[in-house]
């Protein structure tokens, strides 16, 4: 199977400076992170997957969150429609009321997982980080800070992520009934680039417009490159347990790798997007925007 690396999309009738942003979106290293590309030219196994999947559920549930953040403060009904579009989709129009958090449970459960393993397990800080910097991006952030982060930096990016993570599904004998999540959200994601590029088009009329634009998208892929830098690191960490502790030690040693660093699991993280929302701290640092935006092509 020839494995392309570039995801089906729009590319016709951009403004100028539309297009430069897709192609520093599609260029980015957060889209295009070294784990991609083993994923969709190695072979992982389910177990891999299901490793994957545990600290990638927590951001999918997540997502209608920044959403309905980011219509409240949507500055014009037009704004709001396109977003309530996006979100029609999300909570599961088109697969059977099925809402997308709901569809990545199943598509965990047949990987394998036990029952009731996504509640107890441990979220590498990265996840953390993704959700708390998403939160203050659509809450406390110029609305086309967020609009970016939402827009380009996820409607744009998914798709091509995704198609790169399919192709190493199928070789781990994962069917499209069992991964529909990915292929109904690459799909989904196509058309909801291009409601974007017409928002965009309308709301990008100056260059300070354009750069808080911008600006949400590369903060958005920032955090997203350290997301899939700390779930290789974890994926590696559980398949060669002995190998890590020994290059962490300097030789060969017995013990297993001591348990990641985590602000807590699933409960933990809902009860602090929970308490943020009502004016109080995030408990996880958070890395800087400087930091975020230094991840560059």
């Amino acid at each position: 199977m020839i494995v392309s690396n570039t995801a089906p999309g729009f590319t016709e009738g951009l403004s100028p400076w539309l297009s430069d942003l897709r192609a520093e979106v599609e260029s980015h290293p957060g889209v295009n992170h070294l784990l991609l590309s083993r994923l969709a030219t190695g072979r992982y196994t389910k177990s891999d997957y299901q490793v994957f999947g545990l600290q990638h559920y927590p951001m999918v549930g997540n997502f209608t969150r920044y959403m309905e953040l980011l219509l409240l403060r949507a500055p014009s009904s037009e704004q709001k429609l396109w977003l309530a579009k996006v979100l029609v989709d999300e909570y599961g129009e088109g697969s059977d009321g099925d809402d997308h958090a709901t569809l990545y449970l199943d598509y965990l459960h047949k990987l394998g997982m036990p029952e009731g393993l996504e509640h107890t397990t441990a979220l590498v800080p990265e996840v953390w980080e993704f959700i708390g910097v998403h939160l203050r991006l659509c809450r406390e952030e110029p609305f086309l800070v967020g609009l970016g982060a939402l827009g380009p930096g996820h409607e744009w990016a998914i798709p091509k992520m995704f198609h790169q993570i399919i192709p190493g599904l199928e070789r781990a004998g994962v069917s499209y009934d069992d991964r529909m999540y990915f292929d109904l959200h690459t799909e989904q994601d196509i058309e909801h680039a291009s409601w974007m590029a017409q928002a965009l088009e309308q709301l990008g009329t100056n260059e300070e417009a354009r750069a808080q634009v911008r600006r949400g998208a590369l903060l958005s892929l920032g955090t997203r490159f350290r997301f899939w830098t700390g779930v290789e690191r974890h994926i590696v960490a559980r398949r060669q347990p002995t190998s890590i502790e020994a290059v962490r030690r300097g030789l060969i040693g017995r013990r297993r790798p001591e348990n990641i660093r985590s602000g807590g699991d699933l409960g933990q993280l809902r009860a602090a997007v929970e308490n943020t929302l009502v004016g109080r701290p995030w408990p996880v640092p958070l890395p800087s925007d400087k930091v975020l935006l230094e991840v560059a092509p």
